[in-house]
């Protein structure tokens, strides 16, 4: 017994050297440069592992305590005291408030079926308890939300960040420099900007032409053929107005001018891919000048 005691007591005093190691360590260190972000990050998971290590040390302390009561104890009391339910199974039995058997018979109730008799057993305690804890959260959330009203509503947040989404979209706008209008805009050849159109392409514009730009309801746009004209000039007409009566929308309202002449800027690189399954040319021959 003595052995086992003097191993808990080294094992503990070894975590707890370990658990003051990491602390000093942790204060001794510099971010580094590192952003602010990763900084929580390594701050919450130092606090979980000096967490984990109070937890084992606490548990190693109760070891060494249960093995110094031991020491004191005789034959009797350690027989007595194996016979006793363990602390985790009292307090499950606590939590669930279940009744000996020998007590049955006090909760029985009266009727039974076909030999099947029922126990008036009450709910659980956890149970009764987070039924409680709804309640509770109810009442604050209706005071919060709608008495006293200090906090919005998911409708009334989602407006608040729309708001100021469409806030900063325009002060990025009013910083636009264009330099091009409809009449006068040249494709880019910049692979960022390049990038830009392809990926709104892929997420807006497959839906009725297809990732390939082979044509699913709306036309084949890798081939000569245009219903609205090829040049640059046409492309950006069409993805700026739109077409009436058709599902091509405008987009002028949700997109810049340099992002209508990045898609425009993609959309032309696609001439002459013939993916395959691509629809039948519609439209005129456009042919551009040399």
């Amino acid at each position: 017994m003595k052995r086992i005691a003097n191993n808990t007591i080294r094992k503990a005093g070894l975590l707890m050297s370990c658990l003051f190691l990491t602390g000093s360590s942790s204060f001794a260190q510099t971010n580094g440069g590192m952003s602010d972000t990763t900084m929580m990050y390594m701050a919450l998971g130092l606090a979980i592992l000096v967490s984990v290590l109070v937890l084992v040390v606490a548990v190693y302390v109760l070891q060494l305590l249960r093995a110094f009561v031991n020491l004191q104890m005789t034959e009797e009391q350690k027989a007595a005291r194996a016979d006793e339910p363990g602390y985790f199974a009292r307090l499950w039995a606590k939590w669930n408030d279940f009744k000996p058997m020998e007590e049955e018979q006090d909760i029985m109730l009266d009727h039974d079926y076909d030999g099947i008799k029922e126990l008036d057993n009450h709910l659980p305690p956890w149970w009764k308890g987070l039924f409680y804890l709804t309640i509770v959260y109810a009442v604050v959330y209706l005071l919060i939300f709608h008495v006293f009203k200090t906090a919005p509503l998911q409708e009334e947040q989602y407006e608040r960040e729309m708001a100021a989404a469409e806030a900063l979209r325009a002060s990025k706008e009013a910083d636009l420099v264009v330099d091009f209008d409809e009449e006068t805009v040249t494709p880019t050849e910049d692979p960022a900007e390049l990038a830009d159109g392809q990926k709104f392409f892929e997420t807006q514009c497959a839906l009725c032409h297809k990732a390939d730009g082979g044509g699913l309801a709306g036309p084949n746009l890798t081939d000569k053929y245009w219903k609205h004209g090829g040049s640059m000039s046409d492309v950006y007409k069409v993805i700026k107005n739109g077409v009436p009566n058709t599902a091509m929308i405008s987009w002028e309202s949700q997109l810049n001018p340099v992002r209508i002449r990045n898609v425009a800027s993609y959309l032309l690189t696609l001439q002459g891919t013939n993916p395959p399954g691509a629809l039948p040319p519609d439209g005129e021959l456009y042919e551009p000048e040399n």
